[in-house]
């Protein structure tokens, strides 16, 4: 793949995943493949063929959901069954619907919940991506990285700021935010339940590029004092877990 020369320049915006997840690699894990992958799904990032872009298949497959035989079954909110400061990388790209799952509903309608997974309520969004982040700390070695998608979303005509959020949690679980990409979408899906717009449709997804290191921390309350900090989280936390649906 080469090193990456100034001329070639990788921008944080693209309408393919795949050349983001490429450029990930060129950026920052030397080029190579992925070790880890725990929402695999289907693999279609993932390739062995000589394309212009070419994704090596992770080490290690893992899903709730496995979909082939190759891929290990992991249990919601349950510890990864990797060791301690084991692996180098791991990708995740957790649903960020918020629906009622198994719902019967009429032609047309519920496509989103129906086509992709999804969680309900509010707070169990929160809490799997606070603990997969979690767990990618754990599992990673020092100076690994975590690749996580996440979406913004809107959810009974509230905006959900999943990026933000899921920003935070990495931050406090003891990551440095390496980098940040922008998968741009042509089109998106519209769910037949919407009459009236509220907000703008999202046609971004977040790509965050966590390192596991102690040498770039960024201390972003140093500036409170303890009282104040306190209060800043607590309110924090009340207010992004207080919003049941």
């Amino acid at each position: 793949m080469g090193e990456v020369k100034y001329s070639d320049v990788i921008r944080s915006t693209s309408f393919s995943q795949k050349e983001i997840l490429h450029n990930i690699m060129l950026l920052h894990n030397n080029g190579e493949g992925f070790d880890c992958d725990i929402t695999y799904s289907s693999g279609k990032f993932y390739s062995d063929t000589k394309e212009a872009i070419t994704i090596p298949q992770p080490k290690i497959k893992m899903d709730v959901f496995p979909m082939f035989d190759d891929v290990i079954k992991i249990e919601p909110l349950k510890p990864l069954p990797l060791e301690d400061n084991s692996i180098g990388s791991i990708v995740i790209d957790l649903p960020f619907v918020i629906a009622k799952r198994n719902l019967v509903s009429k032609e047309g309608s519920n496509v989103m919940i129906n086509r992709f997974s999804s969680f309900y309520p509010t707070d169990e969004l929160f809490e799997n991506y606070y603990h997969w982040i979690k767990e990618a700390y754990r599992v990673l070695k020092p100076d690994g990285i975590l690749v996580f998608k996440c979406q913004a979303t809107i959810t009974s005509a509230r905006q959900l700021m999943t990026p933000e959020y899921s920003w935070m949690m990495a931050t406090a679980c003891g990551f440095y935010t390496l980098d940040q990409f922008f998968l741009l979408a042509k089109n998106r899906l519209h769910s037949g339940k919407i009459k009236k717009q509220q907000h703008a449709r999202k046609f971004t997804s977040t790509l965050y590029v966590f390192k596991k290191t102690d040498k770039k921390k960024i201390k972003y309350l140093d500036f409170m004092n303890e009282e104040t900090e306190g209060n800043f989280v607590n309110n924090l936390i009340h207010n992004m877990t207080n919003s049941k649906n």
